[in-house]
């Protein structure tokens, strides 16, 4: 395989895997819902959640990084 099939073949295999976890994660439709729910897991797990909006799906998840720090 040559040096720019083998960078296709990374690419894909990343874009799979990125694709694989955005199925694995929770899906809100609003950030208004992904924020009441974030405040909830706050409540529950002490844990601060910031919504982001998915660029593959579009729909919005959660995640533990700061939005300021990405």
């Amino acid at each position: 395989m040559s040096g720019i099939e083998e960078w296709f073949e990374r690419e894909r295999r990343r874009g799979a895997e990125r694709e694989r976890q955005c199925r694995e994660k929770r899906a809100f439709t609003s950030e208004a819902e992904a924020r009441a729910v974030a405040a909830a897991d706050r409540a529950q797990f002490g844990d601060r959640f910031h919504p982001y909006r998915c660029e593959l799906c579009g729909d919005w998840h959660l995640t533990r990084q700061d939005p300021g720090r990405q």
